[in-house]
């Protein structure tokens, strides 16, 4: 397995082996040491560039220290392991099993709910040829809503067409007469996108929203400092967030467009793809609705400095690449912000680095879920989510418009540190962490 930064495998940085910048140019604000205040260095930056320090960066909000539990990481279900599993999902409606998906087999596993269960079952082997690069392979897994009816299930993977490097979703169908597998053969692609020059931010998430659409997240496109210049080009899908309908195929596509997304609504973003939903955004590994209030949220991987949560927004713009998080982000490119619509800052953010005063420092976000279930009562409303390289698991509460509790969640030096691949919920409203150990976790309150 590749190695990237102190950890091994990273899905969500610029390469496998650390950050990969055009020949002969680093990243100038990154060139500066870390003993220079970043605010500092993108002011001398700005300077040098002609640029006020109003439009550089903004400031960051200070941490929340609030009142969030203490949580521990426990086995979920101790008897089963998987290799390098990204995806965790069930259909609506069956009560019975999992569904989990395994990056580099390109194979998804079903197994019962029972938490002691030992039972796995080959549920579908995607046919090659994939890619398996670093960030590549199967990546995402959704169940139709009306799967108990069509049997209809989507997949996101990295395919090779005769060379060319591109992302995909097709749709396969489990079998009427044997349910727990599925048909190869029975494959459609629904969506393929651009040729794709680099291996790295793929995105990869797929899931259905409570407006019965399909949502998908694809990366800037590779490499590092968004060399396509994708992040505010809303008329490529790189650098955004996908929205389709996959029951109402519509003008020679095998989906429709919804009647609400930007371009379809309104004049001012005419401009834009008809499947974005929103842009600016680096690499989102992992979104997910919040099952009460059906709001968006996204971890979003930044490139040298940090790393961002998301409330994501119909037509909304996150800034990259003239933002990192809070910060300028190379302010010497003098981007400009697609008109439509004006940069959105995040959440929250957490640092490389013992920098900006804050030791809770990661590498690469992996999104999570705003907890929803019943057996850590103080947890509920708190978005969950983690870092893949450092373990660290965070919670914020969010309410008002404004964090009003944020910090981490988990005590790291009791704990085993975890590579965080993905977070999930079970059909509770439970949290779940897949980690590249191959085992399932979930959280619970310290006894």
């Amino acid at each position: 397995m590749p190695t990237a930064r102190r950890f091994g495998y990273n899905p969500h940085q610029t390469g496998s082996a650390g950050p990969v910048w055009p020949p002969g140019f680093p990243t100038l604000l990154g060139a500066f040491p870390l003993s220079l205040p970043r605010t500092l260095a993108a002011l001398v930056l700005a300077a040098a560039a002609g640029l006020s320090p109003a439009r550089t960066f903004a400031q960051a909000p200070k941490a929340h220290a609030g009142k969030l539990p203490s949580l521990v990481i426990e086995p979920a279900f101790p008897n089963l392991s998987f290799n390098r599993p990204v995806a965790f999902a069930y259909p609506p409606r069956d009560e019975g099993r999992y569904y989990v998906a395994e990056q580099h087999t390109a194979t998804i596993y079903s197994f019962p709910t029972d938490r002691s269960t030992r039972e796995k079952q080959l549920f579908l082997k995607l046919p090659d040829p994939i890619h398996h690069g670093n960030e590549e392979g199967l990546l995402g897994l959704a169940f139709h809503p009306n799967f108990a009816e069509n049997r209809y299930f989507f997949v996101y993977y990295s395919a090779d067409d005769q060379g060319k490097r591109r992302s995909v979703v097709s749709r396969f169908q489990a079998s009427r007469s044997s349910p727990l597998t599925a048909d190869a053969r029975s494959e459609k692609r629904i969506w393929i996108s651009a040729e794709d020059p680099y291996e790295n931010h793929n995105g990869g998430t797929i899931v259905f929203g409570p407006d019965g659409y399909l949502y998908i997240t694809l990366g800037d496109g590779g490499a590092a400092d968004d060399p396509m210049s994708s992040g505010q080009n809303p008329r490529d899908w790189f650098g955004s967030i996908l929205r389709i309908d996959v029951d109402h195929p519509a003008g020679g596509k095998p989906y429709g467009i919804p009647k609400d997304n930007p371009a379809a609504r309104s004049p001012r973003y005419k401009h834009w793809a008809p499947e974005v939903y929103c842009i600016g955004l680096r690499n989102v590994w992992k979104f997910s609705f919040d099952r009460e209030t059906g709001e968006l949220w996204a971890g979003d991987v930044g490139q040298n400095l940090w790393e961002m949560v998301h409330k994501i927004e119909n037509g909304g713009n996150y800034g990259w690449s003239i933002r990192e998080g809070f910060h300028a982000f190379q302010p010497q490119r003098r981007q400009r912000p697609d008109p439509a619509a004006k940069i959105s800052l995040p959440i929250a953010e957490y640092p490389h680095g013992a920098n900006q005063g804050r030791s809770d420092t990661g590498l690469s976000i992996t999104g999570g879920y705003v907890y929803r279930g019943k057996t850590i009562p103080e947890l509920r409303g708190v978005y969950v989510y983690g870092d893949y390289d450092s373990g660290r698991i965070w919670g914020l509460r969010y309410q008002g418009k404004r964090v009003t509790a944020e910090g981490e969640l988990i005590d790291l030096k009791n704990t085993r540190k975890l590579n965080i691949a993905s977070f999930a919920e079970d059909r509770a409203g439970e949290l779940l962490i897949l980690a590249f150990d191959g085992k399932i976790y979930t959280l619970a309150g310290r006894r």
